[in-house]
């Protein structure tokens, strides 16, 4: 028969390790969710400012602007998160009715910047650490 154990340090030794194993399989998941967070947040603010974009865009269209001036505008909208491609679809015309719209398509490439984006790949949801988001604008053309 064995004696019980008489200092604490004898009662955990079985234990010894089990925290660090634990830490082990808990930090792969704890990371992917902080990496999803960081990158879910600045794929949340490219498209906010996609939509801006489009909408400055319009705007441009709708006011007579030029395809330069849409794409600067839009450009400028974007500010320093990129270069974005904007797509008149629809111009107004010169003596336009109260049905015409001015219609702008602006394209922007987000890439990821955490490993999140090449999980995301592998799931169909872009192309390795690359998402295309798109926004339409449209605006009524004054007449």
């Amino acid at each position: 028969m064995t004696a019980p154990p008489t200092s604490t340090a004898d009662r955990r030794a079985p234990d010894r390790g089990a925290a660090a194993v634990e830490f082990a399989l808990v930090l792969p998941v704890l990371l992917v969710i902080l990496f999803g967070i960081i990158d879910f947040g600045r794929l949340l603010n490219a498209q906010i400012t996609t939509n801006q974009a489009a909408r400055e865009g319009a705007r441009v269209v709708m006011l007579g602007g030029s395809g330069t001036e849409v794409t600067n505008r839009v450009n400028w909208a974007v500010g320093s998160t990129g270069v974005a491609t904007a797509t008149v679809n629809q111009a107004c015309p010169a003596d336009p009715e109260r049905t015409d719209d001015a219609r702008v398509t602006v394209t922007y490439t987000f890439r990821f910047v955490t490993p999140v984006g090449y999980m995301a790949g592998i799931f169909g949801a872009g192309q390795d650490d690359v998402m295309v988001l798109s926004s339409r604008a449209v605006m009524p053309c004054r007449g």
